[in-house]
């Protein structure tokens, strides 16, 4: 019985029996003790409020008078639920680790998929065989359910290949090669592999789901000191409205957003960026960071000076 099964059958065992202790709920689930304690907190995120008494005559009741109905939220308000939760992030709220918590239990208890994550690019053109194309539409499809992969993956420091259980976070290009980033049961921390069938040797969906941590952020994995190498920088830019879907059609770095008439994202190369802003001449802005914007004023006045007599 895979862990899902198993955590609406804990559901159901205290939903008919009242309040059970953890060796009552093990032997019911012909499972571990230890691992009741996890799926308390699963069935928690999920909705239901699952009471926990101490002591010697301790266990576990589901509350009945405060469950979850299952909501119809349309991929605009998911995506504005997590858009929310950067924002405060940013913002460095006090409270965010509640916030985290409550936001987790409205999208986990929504009756759709969450909006699919996106591919970060930075060529085009790059070829794949079919065995590396067939573990990237595996490593999608289980991103965007939620889903476990078992992974059989050799680092480049190993002499043998390990198989293992791994949550998928992000799929990222980068410097001509798509990595995956996520989290490793085996390591228990998170983790970057090459789609490479030269390293990655099986990428197989399991039933098992995960829970996406809320404090993931993605600037904590890419930088200098960071699983992936390199000097990246956040960069806001104000965009015209009519050339916007022309904008958009071009890449500009990692985790691209936009809000308002402005688009972020995370750059490392910043001599493609400025070339493809020169396109659009008036139309479009630097609007932070500050050196950035210098930056690109330094380049248009040296550019100027050759016309200026």
């Amino acid at each position: 019985m895979n862990r899902t099964s198993l955590c609406i059958k804990m559901l159901l065992l205290l939903k008919a029996r009242g309040k059970m202790n953890t060796q009552q709920l093990a032997d019911e689930l012909e499972t571990n003790p230890r691992n009741i304690r996890e799926f308390k907190k699963e069935l928690i995120t999920a909705g239901y409020n699952i009471k926990e008494y101490k002591g010697r005559y301790g266990g576990y009741r589901l509350d009945e008078t405060n469950l979850f109905p299952v909501l119809a939220l349309s991929p605009a308000q998911k995506q504005a639920l997590m858009e929310a939760r950067e924002f405060m992030h940013a913002q460095g709220y006090e409270k965010e680790s509640e916030l985290n918590e409550a936001i987790d239990k409205v999208l986990n208890s929504t009756s759709s998929a969450l909006p699919p994550q996106r591919i970060y690019m930075d060529a085009p053109n790059l070829s794949m065989t079919d065995k590396e194309k067939d573990m990237m539409e595996t490593m999608q499809q289980a991103l965007k359910q939620k889903h476990c992969v078992l992974l059989t993956y050799q680092s480049r420091n190993q002499d043998h290949a390990d198989t293992f259980l791994m949550d998928p976070y992000e799929i990222i290009h980068y410097h001509d090669a798509y990595y995956v980033l996520g989290y490793s049961h085996k390591r228990n921390d998170y983790r970057i592999y090459r789609i490479s069938q030269e390293r990655m040797f099986a990428c197989v969906f399991q039933e098992r789901k995960f829970l996406r941590d809320s404090h993931f952020h993605i600037e904590q994995y890419v930088g200098k000191n960071s699983l992936i190498k390199g000097e990246f920088v956040r960069v806001f830019v104000r965009v015209d409205p009519e050339v916007q879907p022309q904008f958009r059609e071009l890449y500009w770095g990692m985790d691209v957003k936009e809000k308002d008439n402005v688009f972020q994202f995370l750059v490392e190369d910043f001599f493609v960026v400025y070339r493809q802003l020169f396109s659009f001449a008036d139309q479009v802005e630097i609007i932070a960071p500050d050196h950035v914007r210098q930056a690109y004023q330094a380049q248009l006045q040296l550019i100027l000076r050759k016309y200026i007599v």
